[in-house]
């Protein structure tokens, strides 16, 4: 075992060795930056459950992962959140909230979308990032003799060169976080839209681009005239039209960008619709029940 006995220097090789020091540390700063910086991003990156809840299970992803490596958190980065080719998992993951059944959950998922090339640059360059971190927390004294002059201008020089690379995936950080807290107001300011209230309560997408029939307000309505009128299973269309426009007349196939409650049946597959026609020149008779076609 050898020990590092510091003789007596000038002040010029002090002041030097005293600037290899407070590059160390400046590398050591930004790299701790760079790490709480990076635990924030993956704790947000993918939230759900509960509303009532998100806070709490936000805070709860945050102490756990403050208790990891470095090297960990980078792994969940490029494995959760970067993603190549714009190819995204609709695994739902570990977002079992069935103890909640009643509750309202909402999910919040962000990542960022990297061409094969560059997804394949950032990952290589992320555990570079990991192998510097340990090398100069772990092993710097034992590369370079920061007791000699020499050894601490070679070691300024890395120093250097380790500081841009630390501040060059320190920017890019900042900029994916960015990205995620302007995605983030953006949402925010949606949902205080009459386009989104018309999503949530009554199932119909923005901007005309369909509903989510199953958990439509408008089906819902067709189920509970259902409940009340069937007769033998069946449920006359004529006779849910009308206790439709008497207790719910704001709900119209319009509303759901149909033209007609017989194009609600078809588009919503929700039912099973039978014709009837009693006689030549009268009119058909629409039967319907829950059943999906």
């Amino acid at each position: 075992m050898t020990f590092d006995l510091e003789p007596r220097r000038s002040e010029q090789f002090v002041a030097l060795q005293h600037l290899v020091q407070r590059k160390l540390g400046r590398c050591l700063i930004r790299l701790q930056q760079y790490e709480r910086l990076l635990k924030a991003l993956v704790a947000e990156h993918d939230v759900s459950g509960p509303a009532h809840r998100l806070i709490a299970i936000r805070d709860s992803r945050m102490e756990g992962l403050s208790k990891k490596t470095l090297g960990h958190v980078v792994g969940a980065l490029t494995e959760n959140l970067l993603t190549p080719d714009s190819i995204a998992s609709d695994e739902d993951g570990d977002n079992d909230h069935s103890a909640e059944e009643n509750a309202f959950v909402l999910r919040a998922r962000f990542r960022v979308e990297l061409s094969a090339k560059r997804h394949e640059e950032t990952v290589t360059a992320l555990r570079a990032l990991v192998d510097l971190r340990n090398e100069l927390v772990h092993h710097f004294l034992e590369k370079h003799d920061i007791w000699s002059e020499s050894g601490c201008i070679t070691a300024q020089a890395y120093l250097e060169a380790c500081y841009e690379q630390v501040d060059e995936r320190y920017m890019e950080l900042q900029a994916w976080a960015k990205a995620s807290v302007e995605a983030r107001e953006y949402m925010a300011s949606f949902m205080q839209t009459p386009e989104f209230r018309e999503f949530l309560h009554h199932g119909i997408l923005p901007g005309g681009a369909g509903v989510e029939w199953a958990c439509s307000t408008i089906v819902r309505l067709l189920r509970e005239a259902e409940a009340g009128l069937a007769h033998d299973g069946w449920t006359s269309l004529n006779d849910a039209i009308a206790f439709l426009q008497k207790e719910h007349p704001e709900h119209t196939p319009r509303r759901y960008g149909c033209s007609s409650w017989r194009q609600v049946l078809h588009e919503s597959g929700q039912f099973e619709v039978r014709k009837e026609q009693a006689g030549p020149g009268l009119p058909t008779r629409v039967w319907f029940r829950s059943g999906g076609i």
